[in-house]
Formats: structure tokens, C-alpha cells, sequence
């Protein structure tokens, strides 16, 4: 029962957060942090129709397959439609893929963190002490407007959720009630991006990190 009324619980205080509706309030419990991720490109594998002549003397080009490449599907009139990700959202994609590698008992993230894309945000939801409280990490990754260093700035905020855990029944009601009380988080958010960061820099094969100072 704990355990499902928690997971229950943060499913709406993750997407609520109550407790950074005041910009005064929510100063109590943030940690900013941002680093240059320098991407490493693969060559790409040559398609093995490339080259390919036909009689009448036209040039055939293979199928596209594998990440980045477009999907098709068709749409509520039987037209077809294609999506296809950017390279900043195939980064975000390699990101989330990385930090759940590090999820789960005995690994750096704890049972019950959430990870989730929106556009190019990462949002990492984390549940922290033993009454577990709600704490989210947001990851808004942008393009390096620096030609020269190219990659990515990933800019991290860490915040609070509620004053309240999770663990209290109708905790996301009450906090919400309680949006306008100031509290500290003892470093809690601190220590959640710091954790994160440590696990991002260990990534040597698809990125190179490193911290940058706030702007």
C-alpha cells in the first residue's frame, strides 16, 4: 500500500509542483548548475544498395533505416505522414537512455525516479529520504551558440515539489494548500544534481562534459 500511494502520489506532484509557484519560496530549495557537452559523431554505415545502377540506367538508392531516420505512418485519412527527431532531441533521447542505465537498486539513482522528454527538456524525478519526498530535476539542453566549440549547453535546475513526501496520504492536495510556505530542502537538491552530474561526466563513448560557470 506505501508503496503504490507513493508512486500514485508522485505521478501528480511531478507535473504540479506547488512549492516553485513562488519565486520567493522556491529560492529556499534550488540548485542551478550547467555544463558544454561535446557530442562525439559516428560514421555513418554505408547502405549496402548505395551505387546500385539500373537498366535503364537510373541510380537506386537504398531504404533508410536506424536511428534518425524518418517514420512513416499513416494518418486518420490514410495519408502518409513522417516525424523525425532533431539532433538536439536524439541527444536528449541519449541522455535518458544513459541516466536509466544508472537506475534501480543498489545504483546511484534510487528506485522510483522517473525519467521523461518534453521537447528538448529532461525532467529526472527523484524521490529522496525515507518518507520519500518528490524533488525534479529539469535538464533544458540548447545548441552552443559558439560555432568554434559546437555540441551542446545544458542548463540543470533542481527544485523541491512539496513540503509535504509523498508518503503522507493526499500529500499533492495538501501541498498545493500549502504552495505559499517557505522551506528548506538541507541540501537535498544540491546533492541530486551533483549525483547526476557525476553520472553524466562518467559517460566517455557518446559525450564529452564539463562544467561551465552560470551565466
Amino acid at each position: 500500500m506505501g508503496a503504490s500511494l507513493v508512486t500514485s502520489q508522485a505521478s501528480v506532484q511531478r507535473y504540479v509542483r506547488p512549492a516553485t509557484w513562488v519565486t520567493y519560496c522556491k529560492s529556499f530549495h534550488d540548485a542551478k548548475m550547467q555544463w558544454h557537452f561535446e557530442t562525439k559523431i559516428k560514421k555513418k554505415k554505408e547502405n549496402v544498395g548505395e551505387g546500385l545502377i539500373a537498366k535503364s540506367g537510373a541510380k537506386i538508392r537504398s531504404a533508410r533505416s536506424g536511428p534518425g531516420s524518418r517514420r512513416v505512418s499513416k494518418g486518420s485519412r490514410g495519408k502518409k505522414s513522417s516525424t523525425k527527431l532533431t539532433a538536439r532531441e536524439r541527444f536528449c533521447e541519449s541522455i535518458i537512455s544513459f541516466l536509466k542505465k544508472h537506475v534501480g537498486k543498489d545504483k546511484e539513482l534510487p528506485e522510483g525516479t522517473e525519467i521523461s522528454r518534453s521537447g528538448n527538456v529532461v525532467t529526472v524525478s527523484l524521490l529522496t529520504g525515507s518518507a520519500s519526498w518528490l524533488n525534479v530535476v529539469d535538464f533544458t539542453v540548447e545548441k552552443n551558440p559558439s560555432i568554434q566549440q559546437g555540441g551542446y549547453i545544458v542548463k540543470a535546475k533542481a527544485s523541491s515539489t512539496g513540503i509535504l513526501p509523498m508518503y503522507v496520504p493526499l500529500a499533492p492536495v495538501f501541498n498545493v494548500a500549502l504552495f505559499w510556505t517557505p522551506f528548506p530542502d538541507n541540501g537535498s537538491n544540491e546533492q541530486n544534481i551533483s549525483q547526476l552530474e557525476k553520472i553524466l561526466m562518467e559517460e566517455r563513448d557518446q559525450w564529452h562534459a564539463r562544467r561551465i560557470d552560470l551565466a
